[in-house]
């Protein structure tokens, strides 16, 4: 299963926090490893050439603006996202494997968390409305992900044992919500569905609609 990862491809159009050669470098160097990754080449992958760019401008003293002949490897990486939309990369990091990886686990930490704030803005919970963790037994190991709010408790888990990697529940076992449901990772190839099932069996009102003027 294709394990591409959308990371580098945003960064590398929006790479405003880039501004010393160190961690430009690092940026590069990470875009490097997920390209390995996803076997794919890096010497071809516009995410990677337009890093380079952004990299040998702060070498050479000079704007980092984006410039007219960046504009095709922007193009390129702006395709490459919207194929990737409907694809993402938790699930094939999921089924492929994360133990023992570090560089699987730095991307299934910040997927996991990234797909629960999608989940969070589905329902129409604000930032100060809920909480998302990390809970691991060990660093090598991949570790569960949790969405809490009022009403709503969401988990991400690597498929162990044959469990489901996605379960919601109401946070203090109350109906509608007193029984665990599960779903496997591939549900979050389609976040929205699953926000719509989530929110329809804990009985979740659909965000508010603003009002017409």
């Amino acid at each position: 299963m294709s394990c591409d990862i959308d990371y580098r491809y945003r960064r590398a159009l929006q790479p405003d926090g880039l501004t010393t050669f160190e961690n430009a470098l690092r940026a590069l160097n990470e875009a490097v490893d997920d390209v390995r990754l996803a076997g794919r080449q890096a010497a071809s992958c516009p995410a990677v050439l337009l890093l380079t760019r952004h990299l040998q401008r702060i070498a050479d003293g000079r704007p980092t603006e984006c410039e007219a002949d960046d504009q095709a490897l922007r193009s390129q990486c702006i395709e490459r996202l919207a194929e990737l939309k409907h694809r993402p990369a938790i699930i094939a990091l999921v089924k492929r494997g994360i133990d023992y990886r570090p560089e699987e686990l730095r991307h299934y930490r910040r997927e996991g968390t990234r797909a629960l704030r999608q989940i969070a803005a589905g329902i129409g919970l604000e930032h100060a409305d809920y909480r998302i963790s990390y809970y691991t037994s060990q660093e090598q190991l991949a570790g569960e992900h949790v969405l809490e709010a009022d009403g709503i408790y969401v988990r991400i888990s690597p498929e162990r044992f044959g469990e489901p990697g996605l379960a919601w529940r109401n946070p203090f076992w109350k109906p509608p919500g007193a029984v665990m449901r599960k779903a496997p990772i591939t549900a979050l190839a389609d976040i929205p569905a699953l926000t719509a099932r989530i929110a329809r069996e804990l009985k979740i009102a659909p965000p508010a609609q603003p009002g017409l003027i």
